[in-house]
Order: C-alpha cells, then sequence, then structure tokens
C-alpha cells in the first residue's frame, strides 16, 4: 500500500483521534500506548472483528472486500489491501454479476463504545481504488451495542 494515499486522504481527517505508539521491543511493531484500549469494526450482524480476513460493506451480499491482509492496526486507524467483490444487480441482486478490483482499506474515526470501556469500535471505512485514483468513504455496516 502506498502510505502517500492514506496521508493525503486519512491523516487529516483522523488527527484528533490519533493514538501516540512505540515500537514493541520484541517485535518492532507498533503497540499502542494504551494496552488496555481494544478496537474493533463491527460486522452486519454487530459482533466485533479484529483484522479479518473478509469484511461485507454491504449487508445485503451484494458487496464484499476479501483477502485482507493488514498493514496496521490501531486505535486510530487500521490499514490493509484486499479484493473488493461488487454486485452490479441487473437485472436484479439475484441475477446480477459480480466484477472485482484492487484495494486499499483503511478503518478510523474510533470511537468509545458505549458502556464498554476501553473498548473502541472504527465508525468509518475509507476504500481506495489504486487504478483509478478514485476513493469512497461510508460507515460500516454494524452498529455498536447500546451505540456511542
Amino acid at each position: 500500500m502506498k502510505m502517500s494515499h492514506i496521508a493525503l486522504i486519512v491523516v487529516p481527517a483522523v488527527a484528533a483521534v490519533t493514538v501516540p505508539f512505540a515500537a514493541n521491543a520484541a517485535t518492532g511493531h507498533p503497540a499502542a500506548a494504551h494496552k488496555a484500549s481494544t478496537v474493533a469494526v463491527y460486522n452486519c450482524v454487530n459482533k466485533p472483528q479484529v483484522r479479518p480476513s473478509e469484511f461485507d460493506i454491504f449487508c445485503d451480499g451484494s458487496g464484499y472486500i476479501t483477502g485482507l491482509k493488514w498493514s496496521g492496526w490501531s486505535t486510530s486507524m487500521a490499514t490493509a489491501t484486499g479484493v473488493e467483490y461488487i454486485n452490479n444487480c441487473e437485472p436484479n441482486c439475484a441475477a446480477g454479476k459480480f466484477s472485482h478490483q484492487n484495494v486499499d482499506v483503511i478503518f478510523w474515526d474510533s470511537k468509545p463504545v458505549k458502556g464498554h470501556a476501553g473498548e473502541y469500535g472504527y465508525t468509518k471505512i475509507t476504500t481506495l481504488y489504486p487504478s483509478s485514483g478514485k476513493t469512497y468513504t461510508q460507515t460500516p455496516p454494524g452498529v455498536f451495542p447500546g451505540e456511542f
């Protein structure tokens, strides 16, 4: 994933929720400064997921991202690459055809989950399309238990 794309699109939008990170001495990977905090993205049935290999972007089965390879997962944002499959729903979704393309994915704008101390959920997902340079931002399909 080209980090320059992320910096141009996401960093200004998430600057208010950035959490300081330090390198883990054992692995060299970033480690959250607040180890008690966990962050997840909520799927279509409102279950928290951490680093899922596949994620439904529409709960009717007409769009999902698979083969997710995570390069980062923190309280402020999560970044991955994968392949997005979208059904054109023509003439209807049952008879539609799926197309696919490589994408970069960013989950961001984490908020505390009400009634769950130390737990956070991402409230935004941005999909970047390297082949066209376009981006698309939406709210992940699940809602937090009890909301924010």
